[in-house]
């Protein structure tokens, strides 16, 4: 009797374990766009399909799906239909998604942009969602300015919150069905370097020519210098305008603080160099701002070169 009533507990948990099972739902996205890739504003548009495929036509997630890292998101062109038994939901979706920068490496960063899709009604315990990788893609035609599209994929999983929202069913927290879809992007970084470090690397040669002028004329011999300060000074606020605030010491950060020292010791190494002349010993002044020269430009130019090749190979 032990024995039978056993079995019978086991086949009704059994049996209560499958109509408890969570429904699947497959879930996939073909990328039309990418645009307005904007620094300052921490943000990204796209516009792509969304599509589920799933058994159980009791459920809707097309209409429960949610984007929980969008600014700002609207969709059309809704369609449901069932095909084989298995049911069709899709739309378009256009949105401008959230996206916290890494500029350590500006302009020779890659980024990784994701959208975060998620069932903002079912948990997991009544829905789970897996990728479509076969039929997930981009347009091969897709452009983006300045940008080289190097990965794209989609993952499929869950996202666990601290809290319940409220549900007394629940303790501990909740946990729901969430999807990825990532795109790594490479800038196309040599145009915009020039375009953006030209004037400082300009301000700063100009500068050093001042080891050519005799030191006692002073107005050209600090002027030079003090003017190309102002210049590097200059060309970081244009730089910074177009990027987020951030508390990591970047590339941008390292090549204008480097300018900076050098353009102060081209005052300092002036100083030195009158201080020779006044002593009557213009010979080795001369000689003191020809080795200065030499000096200040190798040495600039090779930590420079060395800065630029760690950040373009992802050092």
């Amino acid at each position: 009797m032990k024995q039978i009533l056993c079995s019978a507990l086991f086949v009704f948990g059994l049996l209560y374990h499958l109509q408890a099972q969570a429904d699947t739902v497959k879930i996939g996205a073909f990328v039309n766009d990418i645009y307005d890739i904007n620094l300052s504003e921490n943000s990204f548009s796209t516009e792509f399909w969304i599509w589920f495929n799933y058994r159980d036509s009791l459920l809707n997630p097309i209409t429960t799906l949610e984007m929980s890292n969008a600014k700002e998101m609207s969709s059309s062109l809704d369609f449901f239909e069932v095909k084989d038994g298995v049911c069709w939901a899709s739309k378009k979706v256009h949105a401008v998604i959230k996206k916290d920068w890494e500029i350590s490496r500006f302009p020779f960063d890659e980024q990784k942009m994701t959208i975060e899709l998620e069932d903002s009604n079912n948990d997991i315990q009544s829905l789970v969602y897996i990728a479509d990788s076969a039929n997930t893609r981009y347009d091969t035609s897709l452009s983006i300015s300045n940008w080289k599209l190097t990965r794209f994929s989609i993952q499929a999983g869950s996202k666990k919150y601290q809290t319940t929202y409220g549900d007394p069913t629940l303790t501990g927290g909740s946990e729901y069905p969430h999807a990825t879809l990532t795109m790594t992007v490479k800038r196309k970084s040599w145009g915009l370097f020039f375009s953006l470090f030209t004037g400082l690397y300009v301000a700063f040669f100009i500068s050093t020519l001042v080891f050519f002028i005799d030191p006692i004329d002073l107005d050209p011999r600090f002027g030079l210098s003090v003017g190309g300060l102002f210049a590097a000074v200059g060309n970081k606020y244009i730089v910074d305008s177009i990027l987020p605030q951030s508390t990591t010491f970047t590339l941008v950060d390292k090549l204008h603080i480097l300018t900076y020292l050098f353009l102060l010791i081209c005052i300092v190494f002036s100083v030195i160099s009158l201080r020779i002349w006044k002593n009557g010993r213009e010979k080795q002044s001369a000689r003191f701002d020809r080795r200065a020269y030499v000096a200040i430009v190798s040495l600039y130019v090779l930590i420079n070169l060395v800065l630029i090749w760690r950040a373009n190979c992802g050092g």
